[in-house]
C-alpha cells in the first residue's frame, strides 16, 4: 500500500486582492468622513460584512478579480497562505463599521467617526507595511485556544 504525500501548502492567496480591498475601504471612509457621508459607512460596513462572510461576495475583490486583473492594470501576488485570517480581520473591522453607523446615527458622530478612522488606520498599516492586526488577533486566539 502506497501513501501519497501530504501537501503541506496553504491554498494560494492573491495579496493583490486583499490590497484592492484595503485601498478600497481607505478610500471610501475617507471621502465619508471628508463629506460627512454617514450612509457611506453603511455601505462599506455592508460590502466588508459580506465579504467577511463568504469571498465570492468581497465587492471589492471581485473588482480586481473581474475587472482590474484580466484588463492588465495590476498583476496578481499569489502566496499560499491561509485567507481565514484576512477574513477574521475583515469581519472584525466590518463589526467596527457597524457600531460606527449606529454611533453616527443615532447622534453620536465623534465615536462614529472616530471608529471609522481606527478602521481606516488599520487598513493603512496592513497596506503601507504588511502588518493585519486582526490577523495578529486571530493567531493569538488560535494560541490562546491550543493552550486550554
Amino acid at each position: 500500500m502506497s501513501v501519497e504525500p501530504m501537501n503541506t501548502l496553504a491554498p494560494a492567496f492573491d495579496r493583490t486582492a486583499l490590497r484592492v480591498n484595503q485601498a478600497a475601504i481607505i478610500a471610501l471612509l475617507l471621502v465619508a468622513f471628508i463629506v460627512n457621508l454617514p450612509w457611506l459607512v453603511v455601505v462599506v460596513a455592508a460590502i466588508m460584512t459580506l465579504g467577511a462572510l463568504s469571498p465570492e461576495l468581497a465587492v471589492f475583490q471581485r473588482l480586481y478579480r473581474d475587472v482590474l486583473r484580466p484588463a492588465g492594470i495590476l498583476r496578481p501576488d499569489i502566496h499560499h497562505e491561509d485567507a481565514a485570517p484576512h477574513r477574521f480581520a475583515q469581519g472584525i473591522g466590518a463589526a467596527t463599521l457597524i457600531l460606527a453607523s449606529l454611533a453616527l446615527f443615532l447622534g453620536a458622530p465623534t465615536i462614529g467617526w472616530a471608529l471609522a478612522l481606527l478602521v481606516i488606520a488599520l487598513a493603512a498599516i496592513n497596506l503601507i507595511f504588511g502588518f493585519c492586526v486582526g490577523c495578529f488577533i486571530f493567531f493569538q486566539l488560535q494560541r490562546l485556544r491550543k493552550l486550554r
